[in-house]
């Protein structure tokens, strides 16, 4: 994927990338962190969000998006210290939307902290 300088600022870690799928890890920081010395919930909302561009992108030739809609679930905080990890899957694209589903874990992907459901627009190049 380009290097987006947000991503880079939070120092994401693209796992996996293609097919409309997208994994990526985020290490624990100070600077990340809440109160309680786990990821903050904005910095796993960049994540999930930089996640579900991957997916899309993987599968538009490059296209550039727009986040519309993203709502994430938080089912439990993240567990303090611990790097968390994104999944992303572009389950629908069209030539204007994309749709996607996403989960984070800390531990085990099995036991997810977040889960997401995203709608990104398909900003097409304008005609000069």
């Amino acid at each position: 994927m380009p290097a987006i300088p947000w991503s880079e600022e939070l120092g994401l870690e693209t796992l996996s990338l293609g097919d409309g799928l997208c994994s990526m890890r985020l290490s624990c920081r100070p600077d990340l962190t809440d109160g309680g010395g786990a990821i903050a919930a904005g910095v796993v909302a960049s994540l999930i969000d930089h996640a579900c561009g991957g997916a899309i992108m993987s599968r538009s030739q490059g296209l550039s998006i727009s986040t519309l809609n993203l709502k994430i679930d938080h089912v439990r905080a993240p567990i303090a210290t611990c790097a968390v990890t994104a999944w992303a899957h572009c389950y629908k694209l069209s030539e204007t939307m994309a749709f996607v589903r996403a989960e984070a874990w800390d531990r085990e992907p099995a036991d997810i902290f977040a889960a997401a459901q995203g709608v990104f627009a398909m900003n097409r190049p304008v005609a000069r």
